[in-house]
């Protein structure tokens, strides 16, 4: 009994000293960053988008959505690729503006990772992905962040939409981004005109595009190469349209991705800036960084690499960086439980703030007023509806669930269509 009250009482010392430090060591930061948080919500309130002229460009693209596609691109990370989060936002924003189609799609479940629900992959092979979060990367990630590859010849993918699951379950055109490794394979597709051309982007010799034409809307499609011999075969992903002008929704996010990933895989900021072509780019980043241990300058210096990166592949593009969750840390402490005739070991769970998320909030808070970016502080808006959030957390208090991922999607839409609202007002034709 002595040993074990000896033992959750070194537990409990050693949590204690582990807040401590992590308390003094952000404590400058977070006063920092609360008090300019503040500052801000005095001047805009929560639910805003700071700096919004700087979306003009993308607003006055918006006033001619009835009569051409309005491209938007949403990088991020887990909070991305799970989906809800995207989806929520692209419905409100295509259902002002009009829809063009689902966007950017992958095959997440053939990669062996969770994605959308809304869809599904099937085929006749298997394949192994490759991430921009990866160390050691066997092959380059592509547009979408991630790549899936098979040994096997002729291989064939399917595409399957749930009906009334997503934002849009019609497609009229499907393009395919794909390296067969070896030139002239023949593509073929049932229903659907099929052009191969080169990607537009830079890259290999045999990276291609092909784009299946459908003469009426499907929810699922097929496709099948030709034997490419023995060398692999890379499948990138799709954009998927539906014929309609309105605004065409990119999602692509990478569970554990952060500033620095997309930076070190340049060549998907790249080709997603040169394949997309957005008018508008979403970056939600910043939850991994506050788990790296990364230092405020690290994380600055990533950012504005990114931005730059981007900007230099397409200058027409605006920007709107989003900031984190209020995520916790997590904590263990050790008890001891008599089960009979012995002691067990279990363990208690506590969650506590992660102070590094107000640190990361203020860099991307800061990088966009210094640089006349436009900026979505969602980590105050979290802070400010804990009542309204208080069931859409995950276990992990790092995630949310869907109910949660729902609510901030509609309210990153809501204050985009405020800020529309107010430059439409300034500026009637």
């Amino acid at each position: 009994m002595n040993i074990s009250r000896r033992y959750t009482h070194k537990v409990r010392v050693i949590e204690r000293i582990t807040k401590y430090l992590v308390f003094q060591r952000w404590l400058p930061l977070c006063m920092a960053a609360m008090l300019a948080t503040a500052s801000v919500q005095a001047q805009h309130g929560p639910n805003t988008i700071q700096q919004d002229t700087a979306l003009n460009r993308f607003f006055a693209a918006l006033q001619q959505a009835d009569s051409n596609v309005v491209s938007v691109l949403h990088l991020g990370d887990s909070h991305i690729q799970a989906g809800y989060f995207p989806e929520a936002t692209c419905a409100g924003l295509q259902q002002q503006f009009g829809n063009a189609g689902r966007g950017w799609v992958f095959p997440f479940n053939l990669a062996g990772t969770n994605g959308p629900d809304d869809y599904r992959w099937n085929s006749n092979v298997r394949w192994q992905p490759d991430k921009v979060i990866d160390r050691h990367k066997d092959y380059e990630p592509g547009p979408g962040g991630i790549v899936i590859t098979t040994q096997s010849a002729a291989p064939a993918l399917s595409f399957n939409g749930q009906s009334g699951q997503g934002p849009d379950d019609e497609v009229h055109v499907a393009e395919l981004f794909y390296d067969a490794g070896t030139a002239g394979v023949h593509v073929t597709a049932p229903d659907a005109e099929v052009a191969v051309t080169p990607v537009p982007y830079a890259g290999t010799e045999t990276l291609s595009m092909a784009t299946l034409t459908f003469q009426e809307t499907v929810q699922s499609f097929q496709a099948r190469w030709d034997s490419n011999g023995s060398a692999p075969f890379h499948f990138y992903g799709a954009v998927l349209r539906n014929g309609h002008n309105g605004v065409l929704y990119h999602a692509i996010g990478i569970n554990g991705a952060m500033y620095q990933h997309y930076v070190e895989s340049s060549s998907t900021l790249v080709s997603q800036m040169q394949a997309l072509q957005p008018q508008l780019v979403i970056i939600s980043l910043g939850t991994n960084e506050a788990y790296s241990g990364l230092s405020a300058s690290a994380i600055t210096e990533q950012i504005d690499n990114t931005v730059r990166l981007m900007r230099e592949q397409f200058p027409e593009a605006c920007f709107v960086l989003t900031t984190p969750p209020e995520c916790m840390r997590t904590a263990r402490r050790a008890f001891r439980k008599k089960v009979g005739k012995k002691y067990r070991t279990y363990y208690r769970i506590s969650y506590y703030p992660n102070a590094a998320i107000t640190m990361v909030t203020q860099q991307i808070v800061s990088y966009c007023r210094n640089n006349g970016l436009a900026c979505w502080n969602f980590n105050a808006v979290n802070r400010s509806m804990k009542q309204e959030f208080a069931g859409g957390w995950a276990q992990d208090h790092i995630h949310f669930n869907a109910r949660g991922y729902q609510l901030q999607g509609r309210l990153l839409s809501q204050a985009l269509q405020d800020a529309y609202k107010t430059y439409a007002e300034k500026n009637q034709q």
